[in-house]
């Protein structure tokens, strides 16, 4: 005799919140090791750290009793969550009639932006095993400063890079956007014989203007580092949004 509705109905709860439970236990996982991550610097001793671990890690528990009284509701949860995430960091498409090539284009940058930033933080880590010698700290620092600018270079447009390079900022202005952080558009003073220009704020050509003005001042490979890597957290100077 075949399982009757019920008990499928059971299963199917039971599959739900399996799901579920797996899903937040490794967001929790990753999550504890971000927040750990960024305050690791700030600990003395490995005891000190691995009681912060400790305490991160039971911060970020999964309520399994939420989950156990309603699955389906706690799925529906964590979906929307999702969603939200992703149109904040500008990772979903346009809307049901597609995504626009403008949308495309700005969806791309974001991507290559975080890409670069996380290369810059995966550099900054492999160098702490050298902070012991300051010159093999430094050029392992201008190494993956260079590599990141490759990849700054690859996204930008030369014409608006000359502009950052050249210009002077005379205004701000932020549009909202249906997914993704604020359109933050700055106008440029591009130069002698031309007019304004307005241009991304939050975009490759920018940062590249950046790293070749403190190059050209002269300041140390681990400081344009240090500059870039904020810089690149921030997707828009009149709102405090970190990506």
């Amino acid at each position: 005799m075949g399982l009757d509705h019920r008990d499928n109905e059971e299963l199917e709860l039971e599959l739900v919140r399996e799901v579920v439970l797996a899903r937040r236990r490794l967001d929790g996982k990753v999550m504890a090791a971000l927040a750990l991550g960024a305050e690791l610097l700030d600990h003395e001793s490995d005891d000190v750290a691995a009681a912060r671990a400790a305490q991160i890690l039971e911060e970020y528990a999964v309520d399994e009793d939420e989950v156990a009284r309603d699955p389906r509701c706690a799925l529906r949860a964590d979906m929307a969550r999702d969603r939200a995430r992703a149109a904040r960091i500008g990772l979903l498409a346009g809307p049901a009639g597609g995504e626009s090539e403008e949308e495309r284009r700005r969806r791309q940058r974001t991507l290559l932006l975080c890409e670069v930033r996380s290369d810059l933080l995966a550099v900054v880590r492999r160098c702490r095993r050298f902070s012991y010698d300051r010159v093999a700290f430094a050029d392992g620092i201008a190494e993956g400063l260079c590599a990141a600018t490759d990849k700054l270079v690859d996204g930008a447009d030369m014409d608006t890079y000359r502009a950052w390079q050249r210009g002077m900022v005379l205004k701000l202005i932020e549009e909202p956007v249906e997914t993704g952080p604020p359109r933050v558009l700055a106008t440029v003073d591009a130069g002698p014989g031309r007019g304004p220009l307005t241009v991304e704020w939050d975009s490759c050509e920018r940062r590249l203007a950046l790293v070749a003005r403190m190059a050209r001042a002269g300041v140390s490979p681990v400081a344009i580092c240090d500059r870039l890597l904020a810089d690149l957290s921030v997707s828009s100077p009149l709102r405090y949004s970190v990506r």
